[in-house]
């Protein structure tokens, strides 16, 4: 039974939207300050011990035994290590508003990986839906203000986060029955390693940290804190409360909050035509996300 009442906003999810909607400004001035490789690495050894002290403190913890390792780790490589790549390289690339709009994408490929694998029902919602979301991320990113807000690759890179994460969700599905959810995200969490450290170990171990600033560290601080472990902990709070289907509607808000704070804090484009788009990708989004689950969701998209 719910401790909160239904028709509230949680203040735990609130935080989650704010935290995730702002965070992908703080990440355009944050690699303005660090290399991509470096904020990675950092992030990764800083939330490790702070989200395993909280599933210590709550009494979250599992471990995997036997087999299940690999798939605990194979799903870690996936939504902690490759995920993080593509999300940030993409990031670098493409203007906070529209790599907003690009992940929010994922749900869609969730719900098509959880037909293919025979998870979920196929649906009409879901193919027009999907096509739906994908016209308004094309609205969002060609009503832009050009080559200063994205890339070509950037986009991709975006895109193909939202696919890798949205693979880990359905990977994870199985693995979080009867399971404490915060306890399986840490037991994953060493599978990234085997991406994170080849990948930026190197240049993190060189890079000379006496060139960040004041607010490079701030920056670090709120990926780490804030967006990092202060958000998926908020984000279990609330689906403790309310339920993971109303827990997940986060996704929906997100993207407002990046294109609203991206155009207040960086002077990012936002016109009536792009406004237009995002509305179409979270009403596609949301057709898409129309019945035919056999498991709610219980994992965030991570940024």
């Amino acid at each position: 039974m719910s401790r909160w009442p239904l028709w509230l906003p949680h203040p735990a999810l609130v935080f989650v939207v704010l935290a995730w909607g702002l965070n992908f400004v703080v990440v355009k001035f944050a690699l303005e300050a660090w290399p991509v490789q470096v904020v990675m690495v950092l992030r990764y050894l800083l939330m490790v011990p702070v989200m395993g002290a909280y599933a210590i403190a709550v009494k979250q913890t599992y471990k995997p035994v036997g087999k299940e390792w690999f798939r605990f780790l194979f799903a870690g490589f996936l939504s902690t290590g490759l995920y993080m790549v593509l999300f940030l390289e993409g990031m670098s690339r493409v203007g906070a508003a529209q790599g907003a709009v690009c992940l929010a994408t994922a749900p869609i490929w969730v719900s098509i990986i959880s037909v293919v694998v025979g998870q979920e029902m196929g649906r009409w919602q879901l193919f027009v839906g999907g096509g739906i979301a994908y016209a308004g991320v094309a609205g969002v990113i060609l009503m832009g203000s050009g080559e200063r807000f994205w890339t070509p690759l950037g986009l991709g890179l975006v895109l193909a986060s939202a696919l890798v994460w949205a693979t880990s969700v359905v990977l994870m599905k199985p693995l979080l029955k009867d399971r404490p959810a915060i306890g399986v995200y840490l037991a994953t969490y060493a599978g990234a390693a085997f991406v994170l450290l080849p990948y930026g170990g190197m240049a993190t171990l060189q890079f000379d940290y006496s060139t960040i600033g004041f607010w490079g560290w701030m920056g670090l601080a709120y990926l780490t804190l804030i967006a990092g472990a202060g958000a998926f902990t908020a984000y279990y709070v609330g689906v403790r409360e309310v339920g993971p289907a109303k827990a997940s509607m986060v996704a929906y808000f997100v993207p407002v909050v990046a294109a609203i704070s991206a155009w207040v804090l960086r002077g990012d484009s936002l016109n009536a035509l792009q406004i237009a788009g995002v509305v179409l990708v979270l009403f596609g989004v949301g057709l898409a996300s129309v019945k035919g689950k056999k498991v709610e969701p219980t994992e965030p998209i991570g940024v």
